[in-house]
């Protein structure tokens, strides 16, 4: 009688705690409902559910809120349903270079909300751990506060139909907070490598950003991986997710895992003229240049989009520098020889990387709490506009252009030092403004500004001009500058 009552009760907690099912087709994905709200993992095209996706496409399902970093491109990932029309509104951190969500958005014909990638992050974190809310200092005096940022314009475009609401504050310790609340999914759609039998998951390289944490963030969470594994295959120890957050799982067959930017080591483009090396103006590289004269030794540092990633080429090779990327890892290296590339290894600009021995991998919630808490030494940005007190603007042209916040907002409101780089005029126009016109980055947030004429550092809560280009002069700076100069005393001149 004893032993019966035992087996039952050993049957009845499998059926309650790990109730996980192995399934060979996709069906489970084609029965979600019209109006859903789905949690997509991934960042860009690196770490998609690439066959749940597919899934989706040839379902009828239509309305459907999607949460994920962005929305693919315009061929692949997510750009495929919403090419089909089966999305009504998509939350993310980056539009990225998907030019269709950006000609729907404008022309009215889908809901986008923009969130900072950081809080996107920890608003699905905080989902699976059960808690409702928190507060952040992320977008603190931007639009994310204040309201009004648009979600959806009329059929047409032009018209605002729907805007974003101001978020309650608080004040902690003399310092302003947004409170954020968590999301929560119907499904979440996930990428690993491996799963056991008992659902517990393995992940590769930065393939893990948003996969770890929506995976724990839904009513029912669909896996898929390369490989299915007997339990007891992964050590207590190696295991990054557990099976008790997986509902389903379907091991996928062979997998494009594309890379956006493929890029390659300098060697190779020496090398071999077969290999086009991307095309870099002396101006983006002479501000690079410049750039890498800030770096010291033994810096944790984040390099953005755009001339960031430049800088490395030029920095002195003695210096060991831990270089953080938003996706989720620090040491990241030089780009990869050709054969060497992997799709489940790329940086927040979508580049092909290698890691550096003694590097590690991590969560996008994870990443952020490293930016978050002020662990980072440095943080390099582009930017459209900054002006005398440092404020940035560098993730939107309301009605004409949307690429989103990504991790910027986060970035500059870390605490780490913040550089920005970038060309002083755009088309003649001037970038360094009395007031900057585009919705604001983050507020005094700039630290030190490199262009490919000058250099600005901030003292007492303005911008003083330090450095100007030997090729260039004062008359130069004074012209091309939205605000009157503060010149330093010890003004002196960079070899260009």
């Amino acid at each position: 009688m004893l032993k019966h009552f035992q087996n039952a009760f050993r049957t009845f907690t499998n059926l309650q705690k790990y109730d996980m099912t192995i399934i060979h087709d996709l069906s489970v994905v084609k029965q979600i409902p019209n109006g859903y709200t789905v949690l997509v993992g991934g960042f860009g095209l690196c770490g998609i559910p690439e066959f749940c996706i597919q899934a989706l496409k040839e379902s009828d399902v239509k309305d459907l809120t999607v949460v994920s970093n962005n929305c693919g491109t315009i061929d692949d990932g997510l750009g495929h349903l919403l090419n089909k029309g089966s999305l009504k509104r998509v939350i993310a951190s980056y539009s990225g270079e998907n030019k269709n969500l950006s000609n729907k958005y404008f022309n009215g014909e889908i809901e986008l909300e923009l969130i900072p990638q950081g809080t996107l992050a920890e608003k699905i974190r905080a989902a699976g751990a059960g808690i409702p809310a928190f507060y952040t200092h992320t977008g603190v005096d931007t639009v994310v506060e204040l309201g009004g940022n648009v979600i959806k314009y009329k059929f047409g475009g032009g018209q605002v139909e729907i805007a974003s609401k101001p978020k309650p504050v608080e004040i902690f310790n003399g310092k302003k907070f947004i409170r954020e609340d968590a999301i929560r999914g119907d499904f979440a759609l996930i990428k690993a490598h491996r799963a056991d039998t008992n659902g517990n998951l393995q992940f590769v390289g930065t393939a893990r950003n948003f996969n770890e944490d929506m995976v724990k963030a839904a009513k029912t969470t669909i896996v898929e991986v390369d490989e299915i594994v007997p339990n007891g295959t992964f050590g207590f120890d190696q295991i990054h997710v557990n099976g008790i957050y997986v509902d389903y799982v379907y091991r996928g067959g062979a997998y494009h895992k594309s890379i956006e930017r493929l890029m390659y080591d300098q060697a190779t483009y020496r090398a071999d003229p077969a290999y086009k090396a991307p095309k870099n103006s002396v101006v983006r590289d002479r501000i690079a240049k410049r750039a890498a004269l800030e770096f010291q030794n033994g810096m944790y540092v984040n390099l953005g989009i755009g001339i960031p990633t430049l800088i490395p080429a030029f920095l002195d090779p003695q210096l060991i520098i831990h270089s953080h990327t938003e996706i989720g890892a620090i040491g990241v290296g030089d780009y990869p020889k050709p054969g060497h590339e992997l799709g489940d290894l790329v940086n927040a600009g979508k580049e092909s990387i290698t890691l550096k021995m003694g590097s590690s991998t991590f969560s996008s919630s994870d990443s952020f709490a490293i930016v978050r808490g002020g662990h980072l030494d440095l943080t390099v940005l582009g930017a459209m506009q900054v002006n005398r007190q440092g404020d940035i603007a560098n993730w939107v042209i309301p009605g004409k252009m949307v690429k989103g916040m990504g991790g910027a907002m986060d970035l500059v409101a870390s605490g780490s030092k913040v550089l920005v780089v970038m060309e002083h005029t755009a088309k003649g126009e001037k970038k360094l403004l009395s007031e900057c016109s585009l919705p604001i980055t983050g507020r005094r947030k700039v630290d030190q500004l490199i262009t490919d004429k000058a250099v600005f550092h901030k003292r007492n809560g303005e911008l003083v001009l330090t450095e100007i280009a030997s090729d260039t002069n004062l008359e130069y700076i004074r012209q091309n500058t939205g605000f009157e100069l503060i010149i330093a005393d010890d003004l002196k001149s960079f070899q260009v």
